[in-house]
């Protein structure tokens, strides 16, 4: 069994979000709306793996190769490339949004879109 992610600073995770390209910040919004609409099955790491490479794929990034068999391999290098540091951002998110939303609603539900919204606050960089 791996050990549990460390969760870097808010301060840290804004500064690392700052660094991603436009297909990984897309990327990783998608696999935040993903996330808040499935809490429940944010820890099946197959199941993530699945929604990042469908997400990634919908970005449209890939579309431009020649022939098919070039954009399978430029999205699989992609994706194999990514997958680390755009979900560890997205984790991190996750669990800081959640801290985040119970700060100001308390045991109040809220709604994915509120957490959406509490989310992209943390791609304005660092604070």
């Amino acid at each position: 069994m791996l050990p549990p992610m460390e969760v870097p600073s808010r301060q840290d995770l804004r500064r690392d979000l700052s660094t991603f390209d436009e297909v990984q910040t897309k990327v990783a919004g998608g696999m935040l709306a993903v996330m808040f609409a499935s809490p429940d099955r944010v820890k099946d790491r197959e199941w993530m793996s699945e929604q990042f490479t469908q997400v990634a794929l919908l970005t449209g990034q890939f579309e431009e190769a020649e022939h098919a068999h070039e954009g399978v391999e430029v999205a699989q290098a992609w994706i194999k490339a990514n997958i680390t540091a755009v979900l560890n951002a997205c984790f991190a998110l996750f669990v800081h949004v959640a801290e985040d939303m119970r700060g100001r609603h308390g045991s109040e539900t809220f709604s994915a879109s509120d957490a959406m919204i509490q989310a992209l606050g943390y791609f304005d960089g660092p604070k």
